[in-house]
């Protein structure tokens, strides 16, 4: 894994890039740090990001803690597994769905017969 100031140096190294033309219009970058499963290295991260930042809790299939620093001119996001920093206080449940019927009872038995 790099070491941060290797990371600045590549970063100082756009910074130059892009002072070249300061005044053209370009995409808002995104800086993503994302950490498989290092707890230690997304602390370092955490503690080294631009204040302010807004944090964020992934619920999709693959949940993540998201440490979001957004402006204007670039989004970094810090993210790691939320198991890896997160304790579960209650473990995940099969969905229980409840539809309504579609059809009248009359459709319901036309489609009943029909199999």
């Amino acid at each position: 894994m790099p070491k941060a100031h290797e990371v600045a140096a590549e970063l100082i190294k756009l910074a130059v890039a892009l002072n070249k033309e300061p005044e053209t219009t370009i995409a808002r970058p995104l800086v993503l740090f994302s950490n498989s499963g290092d707890k230690q290295q997304f602390l370092n991260t955490a503690r080294l990001m631009p204040r302010p930042f807004i944090k964020e809790f992934e619920t999709c299939s693959y949940p993540y803690l998201r440490l979001i620093h957004k402006t204007d001119a670039i989004h970094i996001d810090v993210s790691i597994p939320r198991s890896q920093v997160c304790e579960v206080l209650e473990p995940a449940r099969e969905a229980v769905y409840y539809c309504p019927g579609i059809f009248t009872a009359e459709e319901e038995a036309e489609l009943e017969a029909a199999q």
